[in-house]
């Protein structure tokens, strides 16, 4: 029976539009391809950590002009409304007249002498001190001239400043040194996958080969099991070893501030990796203490103590400013005495404050010891530490080139053991224990190499920082 042509048709179309579908997802999954470096470089760029660690730096650069503006002229604007209930009045002296207080005005018939100015005017008896409702503005002008405290409030921010950047470049150093951990596992996983699926391969066709054999009644049922128990052993490893290398994949993304949903590809090779290590430049260079950020951050704190005692003397010192005030009123009284422009000075001299001063002094130089206490041992413990590394990564070294030699024994005697199990002349135990006896050198194998590529990464930081 032929489906109608329609039905036909419109089948292609659903299976055409679908395939569309799946190549617009595909597209949509961005791959992202990097090299060690650039994976560096990627994360420097987009990691969180970073981000704020920049942003610090900003902030740091706002507060070197927010204490800056301090010392810079000062202009504020301020109005009032104001409302009298009751106006105040002042007396002159005369009599009120009874029909101007009627009709709203204040008047009084004058009792001064002839000639004089009350008498010349005979309303001016009673002078309103203000109007009913006003509106006032005034404009005020500051501008210090000399404070201790501000000067060295200025030198301070700019250590702030080299703390923040200091602190960056020591972030930085440790991203790095994060990135390359992981981006080192991701290597060292793939890698272990790979000679599992290898091995499982080899494995499956020795078990066909046996079960073979055992149809032909040349070994039992049990040689036959022997393998195939090493074969699901080996399966298992691979699932788990992918469940590992899927979580050391989104470990390095989150580093690197990628998307989990995006595709990530490590082009390095690992044999590059191992090949471009040259040991013995690594040991023979030669630290240097006052290199390494840490201490320079210690030195920043330390210059950071010694200002904020000179901070904390300055407050013996006077303090002197200038200021302008203009003033204007929407309406005036009668009789105003307001001064529309002042200008002047104002000097705040210390003299006495029952020893506060002086023991805020003492802390401050107590604060300053601690500083310097710490950062001879922070000295110390970097010289330690880089000895400690240092001995490890020859440590590392060599136990790597020790497991690097047992796989070429293990894969020797794995492949002599199956041979003579193929002849006859060994067991399927045998060939079961060479199996587990190869991996567990491929395992501890790969364990050295990535204490090794840690060690190496821990002591470079230490000698490039």
């Amino acid at each position: 029976m032929k489906l109608p042509i329609t039905t036909t048709l419109l089948s292609v179309l659903l299976l055409f539009a679908l395939q569309i579908s799946v190549m617009a997802q595909d597209k949509n999954i961005e791959t992202i391809s990097l090299s060690l470096q650039q994976a560096q470089e990627y994360a420097i760029q987009h990691n969180s950590g970073m981000k704020n660690a920049q942003l610090d730096i900003e902030i740091a650069k706002k507060k070197i002009w927010e204490t800056k503006a301090i010392g810079l002229p000062q202009v504020s604007a301020a109005g009032t409304y104001t409302h009298l209930f009751n106006v105040p009045v002042v007396n002159f002296g005369g009599t009120v007249i009874a029909d101007h207080r009627e009709k709203g005005t204040v008047a009084a018939v004058p009792t001064g002498v002839p000639g004089d100015s009350i008498f010349q005017n005979p309303y001016l008896a009673l002078i309103k001190l203000g109007v009913p409702d006003n509106a006032t503005f005034n404009l005020n002008v500051s501008q210090l001239i000399f404070s201790g405290e501000y000067i060295v409030g200025l030198q301070a921010t700019k250590v702030f400043l080299q703390i923040s950047q200091n602190s960056l470049q020591s972030t930085t150093a440790d991203l790095k040194e994060s990135v390359a951990n992981t981006y080192y596992m991701v290597l060292l996983m793939e890698r272990n996958k790979e000679i599992l699926n290898q091995s499982l391969v080899n494995i499956t066709k020795t078990l066909g080969d046996m079960k073979a054999m055992n149809q032909q009644g040349f070994i039992e049922n049990t040689d036959v099991d022997q393998i195939e128990l090493t074969v699901h052993t080996l399966e298992n490893g691979i699932r788990t070893i992918e469940n590992q290398v899927s979580a050391s994949y989104d470990l390095l993304k989150f580093q690197l501030g990628i998307p989990y949903e995006k595709s990530l590809i490590l082009t390095d090779n690992l044999d590059n990796v191992i090949n471009d290590s040259d040991i013995t430049l690594i040991v023979a260079k030669q630290f240097h203490v006052q290199n390494h950020i840490s201490y320079k951050i210690m030195e920043n704190q330390e210059e950071a103590g010694m200002l904020n005692l000179k901070r904390q003397k300055s407050a013996y010192l006077p303090t002197l400013a200038a200021f302008y005030k203009h003033t204007e009123n929407a309406k005036k009284s009668e009789f105003d005495f307001t001064m529309k422009d002042m200008a002047g000075l104002s000097l705040n001299v210390p003299i006495f404050s029952s020893g506060q001063r002086n023991v805020m002094v003492q802390q401050r130089i107590m604060e300053l010891e601690k500083i310097r206490n710490t950062k001879d041992n922070v000295a110390q413990g970097l010289e330690l530490d880089y000895i400690n590394s240092r001995n490890s990564f020859t440590s590392a070294y060599d136990q790597f080139v020790s497991e690097k030699r047992n796989i070429e024994l293990t894969s020797r005697i794995y492949d002599k053991t199956l041979i003579k199990y193929k002849e006859g002349l060994s067991s399927s135990m045998d060939v079961t224990n060479a199996q587990n006896q190869y991996l567990n050198s491929q395992k501890n194998y790969f364990t050295a190499l990535y204490t090794l590529l840690v060690s190496k990464n821990k002591l470079e930081k230490l000698l490039n920082n």
